[in-house]
């Protein structure tokens, strides 16, 4: 007899081991071959006419050699039982299986190819072996699908077989037949790294991004595959424009010694609008390379956003004596010093630059130098020579809506209502894309301000797309317009169409405060919190809101010092920190908070006037009043307030 041949498939097949010496094959009833002695016996008395089958040794051999991690010799002992008799299919499976797990998947495959004797086991090497070689010939991947599903219907719960379907199915585009095949394998493997990383990955090419942050969020901690979860969380964050949690997320791992991470997250606290804590950590890398032109330039950026101006001017013209040609530094520069007041100088370094550039003016450095002139001239208060500016430019498109908010930005400084919706109107057909929709935004507004009863008709457009970013560009104009009723309306309307919209549940809870309906506010700030409890502007807005009403105010202080804590510069979150302070009897913390803010911008004429009401309360009544009366001409936000206190100063309370 000879092992499970074509023509001797019903017999027994298994191979039992009876100790270390002596392994048994039934072969047939009453008939035991003893390997050990290698002669046959029947009934205990021995047979020589009845030889080993052929091959058996050599497999049994290669067996051992396998569990040994000896896979070349295992290999070799393989070759030689299929030589011995190459019919025998228990060989031609094991071998298979030996050359899949060692990557010879062209080989297993060869092997097991057109057999139609093989039970499931050998089934499932061949599916998984074919699987893996569709890599290298994909023209045998719809056949190796097929050859995974046959094995999965009469066991659906193999781990390596849901695995390799996943990824087959990955390789193929069928992306979302892939991710419920893997969502199914984590359901019964919820802690492999390995597998919650790869679900991320299909989550995020299907485009469901917050799904895929939130797995790659939860395996970016530890174990084998944190490095990459972290760097795609990053990504991911960064692609969600939330690049203040991607700087947290990089800094989280960071050490001093990790510069190129460290200057990463130094760039997105930059986009983040958190220029203080940028300054921190690239500060930590300019202790250990002080003459990286990179970590200097960035910190040149920083403290201009930071509004340390002359500092920033400083920075720039070292970096500009290396190099004097460099058109973004020395167009930073011409903003850090008009900044700073010196509008002359400044206005030398944009002709300056502009030299450099106007041999091409339609190059992307004269687009740049044309735009920074115009906001330098916005900030000298030079409506027309900001517009001359804008000219330079050949093509609008390239400056996009830069180029759209700054000219309309200078007819709106002259209140020209007229002329800036002629100029949006001409402008738009040499428009594309967000430039455009930007300009018909300018002149929606415009014909408002205009009392142009085309108004409603130009916005109407936005507040209706299908584009979330085209409806929030018609509530901003709403809200520039103080238009809180309609904005109730429309954010009511919008959150139809895109119920987990923050900005638009923002945008309704502000309206909704300033309409009075402050306990309806309320519960909208609670519900954005409680959908993420980090939210510094949520924190501050409600923690205010509670301040200025002189309620919860320990609940207020709570919430204003978590922002204050995520953004320590924000002057509008200091304000914050200041007036739940006084509203608190914390004079002195009050007005320590305050003159914070007022350092950092004292524009805001709602700050002046709370500082003013500070001082007014600590008995520094003469500075207490000049503060309040500078806060009514830059405009406060309860100006009734304010000349209600000086009016109380002056002549004493209402009898």
């Amino acid at each position: 007899m000879r092992m499970m041949s074509k023509s001797t498939r019903t017999t027994k097949r298994r191979i039992v081991t009876a100790g270390a010496a002596t392994i048994l094959l039934l072969c047939g009833v009453g008939q035991v071959l003893s390997v050990e002695s290698g002669e046959p016996t029947e009934g205990g008395v021995a047979r020589d006419e009845n030889p080993l089958p052929a091959g058996l040794v050599d497999f049994l051999r290669a067996r051992t050699l396998e569990s040994e991690d000896r896979y070349r010799d295992a290999l070799e002992a393989y070759d030689r039982a299929l030589a011995a008799d190459s019919t025998v299919v228990e060989v031609k499976v094991g071998y298979a299986d030996l050359l899949y797990r060692l990557g010879m998947t062209e080989r297993a495959v060869a092997l097991l190819d057109g057999l139609q004797e093989l039970d499931w086991h050998g089934r499932r090497i061949f599916a998984l072996a074919l699987a893996q070689l569709s890599v290298q010939k994909p023209e045998r991947m719809e056949e190796a699908e097929a050859a995974l599903r046959s094995v999965l219907e009469e066991r659906d719960d193999d781990p390596n077989l849901l695995l390799s379907l996943g990824q087959l199915l990955h390789r193929m585009g069928k992306i979302e037949e892939a991710e419920e095949v893997i969502a199914e394998l984590r359901r019964n493997h919820p802690s492999s790294p390995q597998l919650v990383s790869y679900h991320a990955t299909l989550l995020r090419q299907l485009n469901r991004k917050q799904e895929a942050l939130e797995l790659f969020a939860g395996c970016a901690a530890s174990g084998v595959t944190a490095t990459f979860c972290r760097d795609a969380a990053v990504d991911l964050l960064i692609e969600l424009d939330r690049p203040g949690e991607a700087a947290d997320l990089v800094l989280a791992t960071a050490s001093d010694e990790d510069l190129d991470e460290l200057m990463r997250a130094g760039f997105l606290l930059w986009d983040a609008g958190r220029p203080t804590q940028g300054l921190q950590v690239v500060n930590r890398v300019l202790r250990q390379v002080p003459d990286s032109e990179r970590g200097r330039t960035l910190k040149a950026h920083l403290l201009s956003a930071t509004g340390r101006f002359e500092e920033a001017a400083d920075e720039f013209r070292a970096l500009l004596k290396k190099n004097p040609g460099d058109v973004d530094l020395g167009l930073s520069m011409a903003w850090a010093v008009a900044q700073s007041g010196d509008l002359d100088e400044a206005r030398r370094w944009l002709d300056r630059t502009w030299e450099r550039v106007a041999e091409d003016a339609g190059s992307a450095d004269a687009v740049r130098c044309a735009v920074t002139g115009a906001r330098v001239e916005l900030v000298a208060g030079n409506p027309m020579l900001a517009r001359n500016w804008l000219a330079r430019v050949a093509d609008p498109t390239q400056a996009g809506e830069d180029y759209v908010r700054l000219l309309g930005e200078s007819y709106r400084r002259e209140e020209d209502w007229s002329d800036g919706i002629s100029a949006m109107v001409r402008l738009q057909p040499r428009l594309t894309g967000d430039a455009r929709s930007a300009a018909e935004a300018v002149e929606a507004e415009l014909r408002f301000r205009a009392a142009d009863p085309r108004a409603w008709q130009r916005l109407r457009p936005l507040l209706d797309s299908d584009m979330l970013r085209n409806v929030l560009l018609g509530i901003q104009v709403l809200q520039s317009l103080e238009r809180w009723p309609d904005i109730e309306r429309e954010t009511e309307a919008a959150l139809q169409r895109f119920p987990d919209d923050r900005d638009l549940r923002f945008a309704r809870a502000s309206a909704l405060e300033r309409l009075d309906r402050l306990d309806d506010a309320e519960a909208v700030f609670l519900g954005l919190l409680e959908d993420d409890p980090d939210d510094a502007s949520i924190a501050n807005y409600l923690g205010y809101l509670w301040a200025d009403r002189d309620v919860r105010l320990d609940e207020a202080l709570e919430l204003i010092n978590r922002a204050v804590a995520k953004d320590p510069e924000n002057p509008a979150y200091l304000d914050s920190l200041g007036w739940v302070n006084f509203r608190l009897g914390n004079l002195e913390q009050a007005e320590f908070w305050l003159r914070r803010a007022i350092a950092i911008d004292d524009s805001d004429g709602t700050v002046l006037a709370h500082l003013g009401e500070v001082l007014v309360a600590r008995g520094e009544i003469d500075e207490g009043k000049r503060f309040l009366r500078v806060a009514l001409e830059r405009g406060s936000e309860h100006p009734e307030r304010v000349r209600s206190l000086l009016d109380t100063i002056d002549h004493g309370p209402v009898e």
